[in-house]
């Protein structure tokens, strides 16, 4: 039965039909826009004007014909790498220009924009070729039941038509060579094709390998872990304690609960004891917490998780000042309580509220292969490197907040190796350390050393004034605490590092690079995922090293006032 076309192929056939008529009816146009020019009187000295208007014309008309296809192409991508790069703003525009420079960005833009591209030029150029094929179609089906019906002529125009006619005879090719100019487009249309699809699938190499083998070494294990758990795990056996305290985080709780069940499942419920502080939060962080103290009741997990707890008085107000660090030391205490009274762990880990994967975890306590006294993430955000207040480097200066942080040799060679580096203190989103400093000496494994300290301490230090002879094994446990008079002011989260250095002769200090976290998920995404990617990697390390971003510090306070003291240097709050 030959009727009429419906549904869909009844509406690409007539967008096809109508644009295919468009397109055919330019030469004609051309054609007698040529042949009217000749008939117009038109006065001598306007004669080179209007014809050089009407020559650009035909001749941008031709052009434009020619060129559509590239310059639909060119305005797909600018429309595509537009909206990556207003999506991109919207995520993370505002922050320090320093850590995002424009170059960089762009080039990101640009990995992610140019299979987008590919994709839509596939599909749109796809969806052509069907309009074209449905309007052939549609085509055939109508001239074969087409009557022939009485046309009304003009007379005027039969001189323009024979002229047309004329001209189209003189000009028709022959068929040969018109199946090779079919033939030919054909295949420049299927090369362009399938250059669209190769970048489309090139964007998904892309995101199949984002993550670079260093980065996700332990996560097989992990996974393994989760999938067939076991009470001693996967790990070495070592007996952990996890510490962390939370205020506020209900956006964080849900994604570091999921990371760190998994982090329990690879070390071993048995070999883990979980102390949790949730105090003074407006949100649901310590509905998230109880609801989880239930899953670690069933996985057999040690724990004391205290929520909604009011035992330490919050100041009125949190800018940094010592009422604050006042306030976080005994809260950090408080989390310690467990393993100071009970002892039986031979590691601490404390995180902050940051966003960090189960098997990042594991490196960080795979750092140096074990062989470490206190090892440190990289927490990343605005400026970069986040905690600039704490991290200094193996000489004690302040580093910069920009890849590969360093300035000294030692610790931007590791960097850039992505190994360990060397550090005098860090704490920077999460930390891993030797427990005994924590214990009373009689709850200690025999971590510390029995020989006497090879420096006396500063005369600022608290403990200034102890026995000359006492030796870290016999000194009191550790604890939090804020900054003692004739000290830096300081976070309390560097005066543990510092109190560890000169107490207890605990030099082996490095900040992991391969540990990133982050206080904010867009954050973490970019320096976990984006800045990490291997092409983006590339591009930091060939194409802008030795441009000196990384000499830019972030000084807290005025850089004339910066000091030096027994910690080091100083940031003149």
């Amino acid at each position: 039965m030959h009727g009429r076309p419906t549904g869909y192929s009844q509406v690409v056939g007539a967008f096809a039909h109508r644009l295919k008529a468009a397109v055919d009816a330019l030469p004609r146009i051309l054609q007698r826009t040529r042949h009217a020019r000749s008939r117009i009187q038109i006065p001598r000295p306007i004669t080179p004007i209007f014809q050089f208007i009407c020559w650009l014309f035909l001749a941008s008309a031709r052009l434009f014909r020619r060129l559509f296809p590239l310059i639909l192409s060119c305005t797909v991508l600018v429309w595509v790498w537009s909206a990556c790069a207003a999506f991109w703003l919207s995520k993370l525009n505002g922050n320090w220009a320093p850590a995002f420079p424009a170059h960089r960005t762009n080039f990101v833009i640009t990995l992610v924009a140019i299979p987008l591209w590919g994709a839509w030029m596939a599909v749109l150029t796809l969806l052509w070729v069907v309009a074209l094929r449905s309007f052939k179609a549609l085509d055939a089906r109508v001239h074969w039941r087409k009557r022939y019906e009485a046309i009304p002529v003009d007379l005027d125009d039969l001189e323009s038509d024979s002229w047309e006619r004329r001209g189209s005879l003189r000009n028709r090719p022959d068929n040969n060579h018109e199946k090779f100019e079919q033939t030919t487009r054909g295949v420049g249309w299927f090369i362009l094709w399938g250059a669209y699809v190769f970048a489309a699938l090139f964007g998904l190499y892309m995101l199949q390998t984002y993550e670079q083998p260093i980065d996700h070494r332990f996560k097989q294990v992990v996974e393994l872990a989760n999938r067939v758990p076991r009470p001693e795990g996967y790990g070495s056996g070592e007996k952990i304690y996890l510490a962390a305290m939370f205020y506020n985080n209900g956006g964080v709780l849900p994604y570091w609960i999921t990371q760190v069940t998994k982090l329990i499942y690879y070390l071993g419920p048995e070999n883990v004891f979980v102390s949790i502080v949730e105090s003074n939060s407006g949100d649901n962080s310590a509905d998230l917490l109880d609801e989880w103290d239930k899953t670690l009741a069933a996985m057999g997990v040690a724990r004391r998780i205290l929520t909604r707890d009011t035992s330490i008085e919050r100041p009125p107000s949190m800018e940094t000042a010592p009422p604050r660090i006042n306030f976080l030391a005994a809260v950090r205490n408080l989390v310690m309580e467990p393993l100071v009274q009970h002892g039986g762990y031979t590691r601490v880990v404390f995180s902050n509220d940051v966003f960090i994967e189960a098997e990042s975890i594991v490196e960080l306590l795979d750092t140096k292969g074990g062989d470490f006294d206190m090892a440190c993430g990289l927490d990343l955000a605005y400026w970069g490197l986040y905690d600039q207040w704490v991290i200094r480097d193996r000489l004690g200066r302040m580093v910069s907040t920009l890849w590969p942080y360093f300035l000294e040799d030692t610790g931007f060679r590791a960097v850039m190796a992505d190994e360990p580096a060397p550090v005098f203190a860090c704490w920077n989103g999460i930390i891993a350390a030797r427990a005994d400093p924590f214990l009373p000496p009689a709850l200690r494994t025999g971590q510390l050393s029995t020989t006497p300290l090879s420096r006396p301490l500063a005369p600022t230090h608290p403990a200034y004034g102890q026995l000359a002879n006492l030796t870290p094994a016999l000194t009191p446990p550790v604890r939090f605490r804020s900054s003692h008079e004739g000290e830096c002011f300081s976070s309390e989260s560097f005066l543990l590092p510092y109190d560890l250095r000169r107490q207890f002769d605990m030099q082996a200090i490095y900040v992991n690079p391969r540990v990133i976290n982050s206080y904010s998920w867009e954050f973490y995404v970019w320096f976990k995922y984006v800045t990490r990617h291997w092409a983006v990697k590339w591009f930091i390390e060939k194409v802008e090293n030795g441009y000196g971003y990384h000499l830019a510090k972030m000084i807290l306070g005025d850089p004339a006032r910066v000091w030096q003291w027994d910690g080091g240097e100083c940031h003149p709050w």
